[in-house]
Order: structure tokens, then C-alpha cells, then sequence
């Protein structure tokens, strides 16, 4: 069964591959802070922006398979919410499977099923609708998301199990909804149309290059008002659980930490930086490969089969896990490039074969099965294609 190329855009594939390639190199490779000044540091990018592209092409995803730039009859999207819904619930299983196993990898498939079931409202929002929401969610959330995640803590168990997946986790999904909505929106418009994918690279370029520069500029004030730098991120001054009665204080310490921009910090600086640059990943992607070739099919297989690739990378690094131990330095033996390169190389090669044989993925094949057995029928599948990616 061969990949059905009428029905797939070869750029969102590709992106979807470079982004599984990307946390490949962030769970394995030991990356020092990025540095513009210094190439050596450079690898460092791959560091929070592989995987908010990743989350950025699941709203891409799923305006795709919902119809893109025309979205499906009412009834139509009854029967697409309902598959989606499951699908969210397979991933969401898989997601707390691999987070059981105990690695060092912050499994991303949790909050990614959240964000599947925050789009089932919005799948006829124009996408003009959608990335106002998104830009105003990625100024609005990380201000609300300390006092509210103070606030829930201090109702104790089981709400705190709650606010790790949408507020204290490392992809905390209240504010990485605001990629979902970016996505959903890119996905409303003609991918296949050069213009688009040239408008996509410019605007994001620019959105990245004004939020990173805007934060470096306001490096003197956080000096002036903090000279010990003891600001943090969002994610790091919540109240803490075991004192709920204190409440939540913000000092301006904790204020001045907004305005950095560093990978996972949730600031509205890094939203905006890390949607730009998933933005130019993506129009790149659609620019130099606007249709299938024997050249960019390795990377087309990998992406189309990219959440297979993702949870047997993790299974992958716990059986390393079990049989090295960490050096004195806290880093396991095979933290280098060398098993990126394996890891990368291996991946690839065996989804090219997979696909050419089988045509999808077993886990994707499995979960559209699942979600299409649940809806009645093949037949009512929201795509209309014989395969999908989550």
C-alpha cells in the first residue's frame, strides 16, 4: 500500500520529520544555553523550538484532515470532533505509557492530547479569528497562569495532577494552546500556494527576530532592578503546595522574569519567539519541497509516521537508560552527537521501509482504526484519505 500523494502536502511532513529530529537532539545531545555569539551553542536551538513546532503542526494537522482551507459540513464535523476526541483519548493513553517508563524525556503526548480536545470547538474558526486568539492567548496566559496555578494548588489532590498537564508542566497546555490555535490557522490556508509559504517565512522571521531582540534590549532593566539576576521564568516562582495559605506574592524580581525569552520559560517573549520560528520552519519546508520527490521521501516517510517515531525514540532511550548509568558529570555515556546521528539515521531508514511497504505508520494506523471503528464507518472518516498523522 503506497502513501497516497494526492492527499498530503510534502512540506508539513518534512517539518513534522525535522521536528522529531529536533527533540531526538534535545533528549540526547548535552546542550549548552544558546549563545548568538558563539556557533558552537548553536545546536542549542533545537532546545523548546523542535517541539512547539511539533505542537504548532498539530493544529496543522488538524485543520487538514477537517477540511483546510474548506472545513467540513456541520454534520460532517460532528462525525470529525467525535474521531479526534478519540484519537486525543489514544494519545493521551500512549502519552502516560511512555511517561511510566521513567526517563529523562518530558513526554510531550500528554498536553498534545489536550490540545487536540481544546480544538474540537474551534475546527470553523477563521483563521483570522484564530491568530488574533493565538497572539492575545501569548500575552495573556503566562501572566495568568502563576496566580491561577497558586490558586489551584491550594485546593490539594486531585487538582494538583491537573495542573501539571495544563499550568506547572513542562508544556504547560493553557499556554501552549496558543500554538494550536497558530496552526490551526496556518492550516486554513492554501500550504500548497508558494505565496503563502513565502508570507509564512517573512512574518515569522520578523515575529522572532522582534520578540528575541525586544528581550535582549531589556536585559539592562532586569540588571538595574535585580543586579543578582535572581529573576525567574514563570514556570519557576508558583506557590508552593505545601504551604497553600501563604497564597501567591509577586515581587518585581518575579515581574522582570516575563520579559526573558529563554526556551521552555513560557513568557510571552518566548511564545512569540518560538511561534516565529516554528513559522519559518514550516513555510521553509513548503518553499523547498512543494511536491513528492525520490530526494526529500526519507524525510516524508519520517514525518508521516512521526508519533510511531517519537514513542519508539523514547522506549529507545529507557533501554539505554537501563543499562548505562550517569557519569560524575549527571550525563549518561552516550549523550553525544554520534548517537543522535544513530538515532537519526536509523529512524529514518526504517520509516522509509515501513512506508513504502505498509503505507502508515503502526501506531497511526492503529489510533485511525481505533477512531474510525468508534465513528460507524471507514467511510465517514474526516480526512476522506486512507491515512492521517496525528
Amino acid at each position: 500500500m503506497k502513501v497516497d500523494r494526492t492527499t498530503r502536502i510534502p512540506g508539513v511532513d518534512i517539518a513534522r520529520a525535522l521536528a522529531v529530529l529536533g527533540m531526538f537532539a534535545a533528549h540526547i545531545l548535552d546542550l549548552d544555553d544558546l549563545r548568538w555569539t558563539d556557533p558552537a551553542t548553536y545546536a542549542s536551538l533545537v532546545q523548546g523550538h523542535s517541539a512547539v513546532t511539533f505542537a504548532v503542526l498539530a493544529g496543522v494537522s488538524i485543520a487538514l484532515v477537517t477540511g483546510g482551507t474548506r472545513p467540513r459540513t456541520p454534520e460532517q464535523l460532528v462525525i470529525a470532533r467525535h474521531q479526534l476526541l478519540v484519537r486525543a483519548c489514544c494519545i493521551f493513553f500512549l502519552g502516560g505509557l511512555l511517561q511510566m517508563l521513567g526517563t529523562p524525556i518530558l513526554v510531550i503526548l500528554v498536553m498534545y492530547s489536550f490540545l487536540f480536545v481544546l480544538a474540537l470547538p474551534l475546527l470553523r474558526v477563521p483563521p483570522r479569528t484564530l491568530f488574533t486568539a493565538a497572539g492575545v492567548l501569548a500575552v495573556v496566559m503566562p501572566v495568568i497562569v502563576p496566580p491561577l496555578h497558586a490558586a489551584i494548588g491550594a485546593w490539594g489532590s486531585p487538582y494538583n495532577a491537573l495542573s501539571d498537564i495544563l499550568i506547572n508542566g513542562a508544556y504547560p497546555a493553557l499556554i501552549w494552546s496558543a500554538y494550536l490555535l497558530l496552526g490551526l490557522g496556518l492550516g486554513r490556508l492554501d500550504l500548497r500556494s508558494p505565496a503563502v509559504a513565502r508570507r509564512m517565512v517573512g512574518f515569522g522571521a520578523g515575529i522572532a527576530a522582534a520578540a528575541y531582540l525586544l528581550s535582549a534590549a531589556l536585559v539592562p532593566l532586569q540588571d538595574a532592578v535585580d543586579p543578582n539576576r535572581r529573576f525567574e521564568p514563570p514556570s519557576k516562582f508558583f506557590a508552593p503546595y505545601d504551604n497553600p495559605g501563604e497564597g501567591f506574592r509577586w515581587t518585581w524580581s518575579d515581574l522582570l522574569g516575563l520579559l526573558g525569552a529563554d526556551a521552555h520559560s513560557g513568557t510571552p517573549f518566548d511564545v512569540y519567539g518560538s511561534a516565529g520560528i516554528s513559522m519559518v520552519v514550516i513555510g521553509g519546508c513548503l518553499l523547498l519541497c512543494p511536491r513528492p520527490s525520490p530526494w526529500n521521501y526519507p524525510l516524508r516517510a519520517t514525518g508521516s509516521m512521526a508519533l510511531t517515531v517519537y514513542s519508539v525514540h523514547v522506549v529507545a532511550i529507557f533501554a539505554l537508560c537501563s543499562v548505562t548509568e550517569r557519569g560524575t558529570s549527571g550525563d549518561y555515556p552516550w549523550q553525544n552527537v554520534w548517537t543522535w546521528l544513530v538515532f537519526a539515521a536509523v529512524a529514518i531508514a526504517i520509516s522509509s521501509f515501513w512506508i513504502r511497504r505498509f503505507g502508515r505508520g503502526p501506531l497511526e494506523r492503529l489510533i485511525t482504526a481505533i477512531a474510525e471503528r468508534s465513528s460507524g464507518s471507514r467511510r465517514h472518516s474526516p480526512t476522506g484519505a486512507p491515512q492521517s498523522v496525528e
